[in-house]
């Protein structure tokens, strides 16, 4: 496991890179679960929501994606989890439907930090991906902050950054920490008011909208298979390069 250095859109080099349209992947690709690994250590680092993987420059078609569980405070002040943890893998994904309507909201990148903008995306998106071992999936009708990140990330994928979708640049400014905080807590709580008008939802919309994706997971159970995934990574990377 490693972490990995993020290229940037304002360096000039790095932004070659996030500028080439991505291949597709083969799948299943040896060593593949240990670079999933990797994304999102870097991405957990750089307290993102999602990660692309030529933000480390690899030109293939892979994203990860991690929005955080949502919690609900009680009137005797305890917390309790109203929406699970999310966790994605999506190889070569692909739109293949979106809604008509547009949400525009504040929209930042770990490729640019600290920088935000009011970026239009489509109320909600159906996506479909494969999984590491190669199994085909859909996430139908994403909308909210994953519908949101899940847009932003395709569009990396096919060379298309985010202050290329601001309509309006003067809305793109550097932030503070604090106002990020704030921006978090407000995103939390938008989630949390989604939740509760699902709940007058059937509870068959419910099950198919709180279904868990299948979560990547590769530890090395020992320094040989560890050092053979390391050989698979760098066997991806060239044929990424």
């Amino acid at each position: 496991m490693a972490l990995r250095r993020v290229f940037r859109i304002d360096d000039p080099e790095d932004y070659k890179t996030l500028k080439t349209p991505c291949r597709p992947v083969k799948l299943p690709q040896p060593g593949m679960n240990r670079l999933v690994t990797d994304m999102f250590e870097t991405m957990h680092e750089n307290h993102g929501l999602g990660f692309a993987a030529p933000q480390i420059g690899l030109s293939i078609r892979l994203v990860v994606i991690e929005i955080p569980a949502i919690h609900e405070k009680q009137e005797d002040g305890t917390e309790v989890e109203v929406t699970p943890a999310r966790k994605y893998v999506l190889l070569n994904p692909r739109i293949v439907k979106m809604s008509p309507e547009e949400i525009i909201s504040f929209e930042g990148c770990l490729s640019l930090p600290g920088w935000y903008g009011d970026v239009p995306r489509a109320e909600w998106v159906t996506v479909e991906y494969q999984e590491p071992n190669g199994k085909q999936r859909r996430l139908r009708k994403v909308d909210g902050i994953l519908g949101r990140v899940v847009q932003h990330e395709i569009d990396h994928l096919d060379g298309i950054l985010f202050t290329e979708r601001i309509r309006d640049i003067s809305t793109l400014r550097e932030i503070t920490e604090e106002e990020f905080e704030e921006m978090e807590r407000q995103a939390a709580e938008e989630e949390a008011r989604e939740h509760e008008a699902d709940e007058h939802e059937t509870s068959a919309t419910r099950e198919e909208t709180r279904k868990l994706p299948a979560r990547a997971s590769a530890e090395a159970t020992s320094e040989e298979e560890e050092e053979g995934e390391q050989d698979d990574i760098e066997a991806i990377e060239r044929v990424a390069a």
